[in-house]
């Protein structure tokens, strides 16, 4: 008898209530915690397109001091080799 009693319980219509509210909360909590992480997801590629557009432009700007160095170099060895 006392097991009817305990299946009554469970499936009284304030439990069932209880059970869809909750389920609703957790429902709401997954699609913010989902529309959250879409924007991090989308901050995060923006993130790397600047990081990879930053490292495009330092590997420019190494080659040109490079360059640049070279090209004192020979200069300063042509000074070198004038007699004065």
């Amino acid at each position: 008898m006392e097991t009817f009693s305990i299946n009554r319980e469970i499936i009284s219509e304030n439990r069932i209530e209880e059970l869809e509210e909750k389920i609703d909360r957790i429902i709401e909590g997954y699609k913010i915690v989902k529309e959250e992480n879409e924007a991090l997801k989308a901050r995060l590629q923006s993130i790397e397109a600047n990081d990879k557009s930053a490292q495009t432009k330092m590997a420019e700007i190494v080659s040109e001091r490079e360059l640049l160095l070279e090209k004192v170099m020979k200069i300063l060895e042509k000074v070198e080799r004038v007699e004065i």
